[in-house]
């Protein structure tokens, strides 16, 4: 019988969240723009403590999706 090795998969599952000042560095945006958007209902945004936050998943999703200012009620 042959010996065979039998490699296990994992797939390592990590939850990363960002915060305003994380976006702001991202993007290159104002705090008052990334604000508004963490404020914004229709945003993934979440409360951590005193902190408002995004999971990535939640903000890739997000920013998958066409958002126009003109069709967004909130930005007018």
């Amino acid at each position: 019988m042959e010996n065979t090795n039998i490699r296990k998969l994992y797939v390592a599952s990590e939850v990363r969240f960002y915060t305003i000042a994380d976006l702001q560095k991202m993007l290159g945006w104002s705090e008052n723009v990334v604000q508004k958007l963490f404020n914004d209902p229709k945003f993934p945004a979440a409360d951590f403590g005193k902190r408002k936050v995004v999971e990535v998943h939640a903000l890739i999703d997000y920013f998958s999706k066409r958002h126009e200012k003109e069709n967004e009620r909130y930005w007018q």
